[in-house]
C-alpha cells in the first residue's frame, strides 16, 4: 500500500511540473521574430510554403516580371513549331502502330491456339497446313510492322533532337 501511494504521489507532482512548461514551450521563436512560415534553406532560398501570404505582408518585395520563366511554351520560330508538329505527328504514328501490333501479336495467339485445338482433335492434315502457312503469313506481316514500328520511333527520337538543338540556339 505504501509503495502504490508513492507512484501515485509521484505521478501527481510529476504532471504538476510538466502542465505550465507546455504553453511556453509551443509559443516559443527562438528569439526571432520569424516565425515557421518563414523559414528558409539557410542559403537565402525561400521554400514553397512561405509564399501564400507574401503581396500583403511582405510589401519590399519587387513584383517585377522574370522574363526568363514567363511565357515558357510558347515560340515564335517557325522552325521550332514545325518541330513540335513533327514530333506529335511522329508520336501518333508509334501509338497507332503500336496498337496495329498488340492487335496482330493478339490475332496471332488466337490462331495458335486453333491450331493446337485442331491438332488435339485429329483435324486432316490439309487443315493443319493451311493454318501453318497462315500463322507463317501473319508472322511475316507482323515483322513488317515491326520494322515500320522502329522506323516511326527512330524518326520520332531524331525530331525530339532536332527540337532540342533549335532550342539550344
Amino acid at each position: 500500500m505504501k509503495k502504490l501511494r508513492n507512484i501515485i504521489l509521484g505521478g501527481i507532482v510529476t504532471g504538476v511540473l510538466i502542465v505550465p512548461v507546455g504553453p511556453a514551450a509551443a509559443d516559443t521563436n527562438n528569439g526571432t521574430r520569424h516565425y515557421q512560415f518563414r523559414r528558409n534553406d539557410h542559403q537565402g532560398n525561400w521554400g514553397h510554403y512561405e509564399r501564400r501570404d507574401h503581396y500583403g505582408r511582405y510589401p519590399r518585395h519587387d513584383y517585377r516580371r522574370d522574363v526568363r520563366h514567363d511565357n515558357h511554351g510558347h515560340h515564335n520560330k517557325q522552325e521550332i513549331r514545325q518541330d513540335f508538329k513533327d514530333i506529335r505527328n511522329s508520336r501518333n504514328e508509334v501509338k497507332q502502330d503500336r496498337r496495329e501490333l498488340r492487335g496482330d501479336y493478339q490475332e496471332l495467339r488466337k490462331d495458335r491456339a486453333e491450331l493446337r485445338r485442331d491438332i488435339r482433335n485429329g483435324a486432316s492434315k490439309q487443315e493443319i497446313f493451311k493454318d501453318r502457312q497462315e500463322i507463317r503469313d501473319d508472322f511475316k506481316e507482323i515483322r513488317k510492322d515491326r520494322t515500320e514500328f522502329r522506323q516511326d520511333q527512330a524518326r520520332l527520337d531524331g525530331a525530339r533532337r532536332e527540337l532540342k538543338s533549335d532550342l539550344r540556339k
